[in-house]
């Protein structure tokens, strides 16, 4: 049997990119995040969605549409109003590389690095079923997840349309 190599070329595309299905995902539009718990930049434990609409993005530095992500959602930053959170998940095993990565490539810009949290252990990644990234959750002041975007979405403005579903959040 003959293996058709661009079916499998276009696999390993999907696969090294991040982007397939979230049909593998846990977790779903409506459904309310698990109760879980990560360590932000200075290892406290917490839940910082908790009583705010928040952008989780999950990310990892040797993940190269990650950091194309990051670098756009940095630009939208500036415009997220105070009663909304946005965090970044480095799913790194250590959580130095990505604290090192996320300050040296955002400089100028601390809201990066002071919203850096870290799931290595993949406690909230398992709870949530996710398998490919970058991954975006919005949620709302309670938990509950308003949208979903698996995987990046370059040059179709969906950077700037997460953040925009962000502000539509009570």
């Amino acid at each position: 049997m003959k293996l058709n190599t661009s079916f499998l070329n276009v696999g390993i595309m999907i696969l090294v990119s991040g982007v397939w299905s979230s049909a593998a995902l846990a977790v779903k539009v409506g459904d309310v995040l698990p109760k879980v718990t990560i360590n932000d930049h200075d290892g406290k434990s917490q839940q910082p969605w908790a009583g705010k609409a928040t952008l989780i993005n999950f990310w990892a530095t040797w993940c190269d549409a990650c950091k194309v992500e990051l670098r756009e959602m940095e630009k939208e930053m500036v415009k997220v109003p105070a009663q909304y959170q946005v965090v970044f998940v480095s799913l790194d095993k250590d959580p130095a590389k990505a604290k090192d990565w996320m300050t040296a490539e955002f400089k100028g810009s601390n809201s990066m690095s002071k919203n850096l949290f870290h799931d290595g252990s993949f406690t909230m990644a398992e709870a949530l079923g996710i398998e490919s990234f970058p991954l975006t959750l919005i949620v709302d002041s309670t938990g509950k997840v308003i949208k979903i975007q698996d995987g990046f979405k370059d040059g179709q403005g969906s950077t700037a349309m997460l953040f925009d579903s962000l502000k539509m959040q009570k």
